[in-house]
C-alpha cells in the first residue's frame, strides 16, 4: 500500500531545521551537524545520536512526500518515541519482510541489517518493519514504508 504521509501511529515531537543541503526527502534519516543544521545521515549502520530523527513533508506549505527540500531550506523532522511507528524512505532493490531490522543504508534511506556491505560495523538498529516490501523488480523506487521505532 504506498503512502503519502511519514507520520505513522504513537507520540513523537515535531522540530524544525535548517538544512545543512540539498536532497532530503521526506522519510530520510537525518542528523544534526555540528552546525545545528540537519544532513542525511551517512554512516551505513552506524550510531545515530540519541534519537531516531525522521524528515517529514512540509505539510503547512502544501507539499508532499515527493518534494525535496532545497539547502537552507527549513525541514520538518519528527522525533518518534520508541514504539511509534513512521514510514521510511527504503532503498530500492530491498527485499523487507514484517520484523526485518532496519538500518540506515548510508545515503538517508533505510535497508534491512542483513544487506550491512562487507567492512562495516552496525551500531544502531532505529527499527523493524511492519509491513512487507519488495523493492527488488526493474521496475521499483525508493519507497516508502512503515517502520516501528526501537
Amino acid at each position: 500500500m504506498a503512502t503519502n504521509r511519514v507520520a505513522g501511529k504513537g507520540s513523537y515531537r515535531i522540530e524544525e531545521y535548517k538544512a545543512a543541503s540539498a536532497g532530503i526527502y521526506p522519510g530520510m534519516l537525518v542528523k544534526l551537524d555540528a552546525n545545528g543544521e540537519v544532513a542525511i545521515h551517512d554512516d551505513e549502520g552506524g550510531a545515530l545520536g540519541d534519537e531516531v530523527m525522521i524528515a517529514a513533508e512540509d505539510a503547512l506549505q502544501g507539499h508532499d512526500v515527493d518534494e525535496v527540500y532545497a539547502d537552507d531550506s527549513r525541514v520538518t523532522v519528527f522525533i518518534p518515541n520508541k514504539g511509534s511507528t513512521v514510514n521510511v524512505l527504503i532503498e530500492d532493490g530491498q527485499d523487507i519482510d514484517i520484523a526485518d531490522k532496519l538500518i540506515s543504508a548510508g545515503n538517508g534511506k533505510f535497508k534491512v541489517s542483513t544487506d550491512l556491505e562487507s567492512g562495516e560495523t552496525l551500531s544502531c538498529v532505529p527499527g523493524i518493519a511492519t509491513e512487507v516490501r519488495d523493492l527488488t523488480g526493474s521496475d521499483s523506487d525508493d519507497t516508502l514504508s512503515e517502520m516501528r521505532v526501537v
